[in-house]
């Protein structure tokens, strides 16, 4: 049986779990979490002891290897093409990605995920892509695999953390509720919080990693309670809760600041479901709670409660033997990563880093071994292609021309000359002398869109009035107090078209408890590639 290794590059823990099998029919056959020398990005610990541990008790012999780059060296992006041919994606996407980046494109490594195909139009044939981006810096990358090899593993796939929570989905449903509505996983960190939205037996439709974890709320801990590092970090791991009964005084006083330290968790999960809704249709019906800081006693009930949604503690599937309900927050994406190899076809994330120069050379030896079954696959494929190769082949003859009409078509229109290359058509529409850069770089519908998410949640906000054009924005409403509007007005800043925000008049109401106030808004986009990031 094939094995594979997923390992959860954490922060203060290194988390392996082997799993062996193919298809749903697969056994967790060994799990070990071993500290790091010094939490990462402090003074930058090496993989090699740790490793070494993890080599020591038989876990590094596998198959394949599969890792997540480390959240704090992704950033990602969510994008929509209005086209779903592969190679169309493939050729426009570097475009997309450049303009989102504060640095090269040369030095950018970066990978997609398909995640929604949707109608261009009611009714319309035509089809936009719905796409997760990662961007890591090429340097990232090539650090990160040194600092395996050195250690002696070469991983073949190096995903997304958010993303690496698909195979669970697909393989698990019944550990998220069964199929049905949308869900989020939550893996909380000692530094970072990735967040997945899916639907169980499906896949990610959105994913995202912010800074928060862990360690903060031990600092805070620590501060309240007058305790070192080690004494806060012990007593939060053992006896400390976010809701306490109001017996113990000093419980009382560390769950407050508990309570207080979770606050931006609230925050940036708020925001994250409001992102994740607008781009999916569909809110998150529960959410479930891993990664070492889910096991803080009353965690699930405060999130409920601050969320309006269900929150509880993820229960790794029954497949999963050898590890305790005690760890099975800290091991998930661990078990995520290594499930990720018993995925095939549409249902597997095509998301991996190891593209170009970091492609994994393994894959001949590994191919080498298995000559004799891949010779037998390839003698069924070759009947089935020989079988449909005809009809097959004169279909795509028939798309190829309609395509080839309809780029034509279009070309012809805007630039008075047929141009039936993709490449070369899409690089003269994008030409400054081309009519089409002449069409606005955003619509009012992109620009409310845009001003409402960038409306921070907790700022209590009436508009009685909202002038949306191409070049001006007028909003007049009312709020609480005069800071509500400073803060409003920095939040709205963020969007890099919105290039200047001016404050009209303040006045009180009549009763003295709001202050209505008027916002005008100048609207200029900056040239593509350009633009500061919001």
């Amino acid at each position: 049986m094939a094995s594979v290794l997923g390992l959860d590059l954490g922060s203060r823990w290194i988390k392996a779990v082997k799993v062996e099998g193919a298809g749903r029919t697969w056994t967790v056959s060994g799990w070990a979490a071993v500290p790091r020398a010094a939490p990462a990005g402090e003074g930058g610990s090496s993989l090699e002891a740790p490793l070494a541990a993890l080599r020591e008790q038989g876990l590094l012999s596998a198959d394949q290897v599969v890792v997540a780059l480390p959240g704090e060296l992704l950033a990602t992006h969510a994008l929509a093409l209005p086209f779903s041919d592969s190679k169309k994606l493939e050729a426009a996407l570097p475009f997309e990605v450049e303009s989102h980046l504060p640095f090269d494109l040369d030095e950018a490594v970066y990978d997609y995920q398909p995640t929604a195909q949707r109608e261009l139009a009611p009714g319309s044939k035509e089809k936009r892509t719905e796409l997760l981006v990662g961007v890591a810096r090429r340097e990232a990358v090539a650090g990160l695999l040194a600092e395996l090899q050195s250690a002696g593993v070469d991983p073949r796939v190096i995903t997304h953390p958010g993303l690496a929570f698909q195979s669970l989905l697909a393989l698990s449903p019944a550990a998220f509720g069964g199929t049905g509505g949308a869900v989020a996983v939550v893996d909380v960190g000692a530094e970072r919080t990735t967040v997945a939205v899916g639907a169980p037996g499906g896949q990610v439709e959105f994913a995202r990693a912010f800074a928060f974890g862990g360690r903060e709320l031990t600092k805070a801990l620590g501060a309240a309670l007058g305790q070192g590092t080690d004494e806060a970090e012990a007593y939060k791991c053992g006896t400390a809760t976010v809701t306490p009964d109001g017996t113990d005084g000093q419980a009382v006083h560390a769950g407050a600041a508990l309570s207080r330290a979770l606050q931006p968790l609230v925050r940036e999960l708020r925001a994250t479901f409001k992102a994740a809704t607008g781009r999916t249709r569909s809110a998150p019906q529960a959410v479930y709670l891993c990664g070492g800081t889910a096991a803080l006693h009353g965690l699930p009930a405060f999130l409920s409660d601050a969320l309006g949604i269900p929150v509880q503690r993820l229960t790794l599937p029954p497949e999963v033997r050898g590890i305790g309900p005690e760890e099975a927050g800290a091991a998930a994406q661990a078990v995520a990563l290594a499930l990720r190899g018993q995925l095939t076809g549409a249902r597997a994330p095509r998301f991996n880093l190891r593209r170009g120069e970091f492609s994994f050379q393994g894959a001949h030896d590994w191919l080498r071994e298995r000559v004799g079954r891949l010779a037998a696959y390839g003698v069924v494929l070759a009947v089935l292609y020989i079988a449909s190769g005809a009809v097959e082949a004169r279909l795509l003859e028939q798309r190829e021309r309609a395509v080839d009409k309809a780029l034509c078509d279009v070309t012809a229109k805007i630039l008075d000359k047929c141009e039936p290359n993709f490449d070369r058509a899409l690089s003269l529409l994008r030409g400054k002398e081309s009519p089409a850069a002449t069409l606005p770089r955003v619509s009012a519908a992109t620009l409310l869109t845009e001003l409402v998410s960038r409306i921070p949640a907790d700022v209590p906000v009436t508009f009685d009035q909202v002038v949306v054009d191409l070049e001006r924005i007028t909003l007049r409403g009312e709020t609480e107090s005069s800071k509500q509007i400073d803060r409003l007005t920095t939040a709205i800043k963020g969007f890099h078209c919105f290039s200047e925000v001016k404050e009209g008049k303040v006045e009180k109401s009549k009763d003295g408890q709001k202050v209505a106030f008027r916002l005008d808004i100048q609207v200029e986009c900056p040239e593509d590639g350009q633009a500061p990031q919001g």
